[in-house]
């Protein structure tokens, strides 16, 4: 096995949004870039691999493969990841599984995988892209949110693990970004839900619709992402958003609950 002189990187979710961006920007500095997805587009340049994260051990033969080729991996940015839109009582249940499946169990696949060949190098580092979503809870999107509160637990966990390793994990927590991921999930029509919940349903969807339409663009994250490679020491978490998206988690660890709480309701048109 020879040991390739250029940095080398695994994006998931490298088709689309983030994980594309992100695949883009490194392959031009000059990076050695896998992009993984289920369908194996990827940006010019960007190696790809063909594979879903909710298949652990395909992951793990994938990766097994890329290292045997390059020798070492410095980076891994795990960007896949899936919403869905319904109130927590009525959203089917298998709609829940799937994105628990991916965006809890696919980033531990992922990080199970990639972690024996991150530690054989230095100053290397795991990203999860997580959600400001993950430290504070969006109304009608309570699935996805929780599923990104345990990405956020198994990021705090990790780096506990890895101290002495040379490993970093690390959490990058956007806020509404302007990618397809709404097209790209399962999203109840009001009818779907109890009478008592359509409204606000209704405007919490329309807020939310409107905030991904004027939402950062994904470069914001990749930049952050560039900024947290180059540092020694980075922090577990780094949030990445507009003025108000990013004060939530702060306003939530300050204000009395029902103050926070009346503010959240506010934002969504919950009433």
């Amino acid at each position: 096995m020879t040991r390739i002189a250029k940095r080398c990187m695994l994006v998931t979710g490298a088709s689309s949004g983030i994980g594309y961006a992100t695949a883009s920007f490194f392959v031009n500095q000059g990076w050695v870039v896998y992009g993984l997805s289920r369908s194996g587009k990827v940006p010019a340049g960007v190696k790809p691999l063909v594979a879903d994260v909710t298949n652990g051990l395909l992951v793990q033969e994938v990766l097994a493969a890329v290292f045997a080729t390059t020798g070492r991996l410095d980076v891994v940015v795990n960007a896949a990841g899936i919403g869905g839109a319904s109130s927590v009582e009525n959203i089917p249940f298998v709609e829940a599984k799937k994105i628990f499946d991916t965006n809890v169990y696919g980033t531990l696949a992922v990080m199970q995988a990639s972690l024996p060949y991150l530690r054989q190098g230095q100053h290397t580092t795991f990203i999860a892209i997580s959600s400001i979503a993950g430290v504070v809870g969006v109304p009608f999107h309570g699935i996805y949110s929780a599923s990104k509160f345990a990405v956020e637990g198994l990021i705090e966990s990790l780096r506990l693990e890895l101290h002495g390793t040379g490993v970093t994990a690390v959490s990058v927590c956007p806020g509404d970004t302007a990618t397809p991921i709404i097209g790209n999930q399962y999203r109840a029509k009001p009818t779907d839900l109890p009478e008592v919940y359509q409204t606000n349903y209704e405007k919490a969807e329309r807020a939310m619709r409107e905030s991904v339409d004027e939402g950062i663009a994904p470069l914001r994250i990749v930049e952050t992402i560039d900024r947290i490679i180059k540092k020694s020491s980075p922090n577990p978490r780094y949030y990445v958003g507009g003025f108000i998206q990013q004060l939530a988690p702060m306003a939530k660890r300050l204000l009395p609950r029902k103050w926070f709480e009346t503010i959240m309701k506010a934002y969504y048109g919950v009433s």
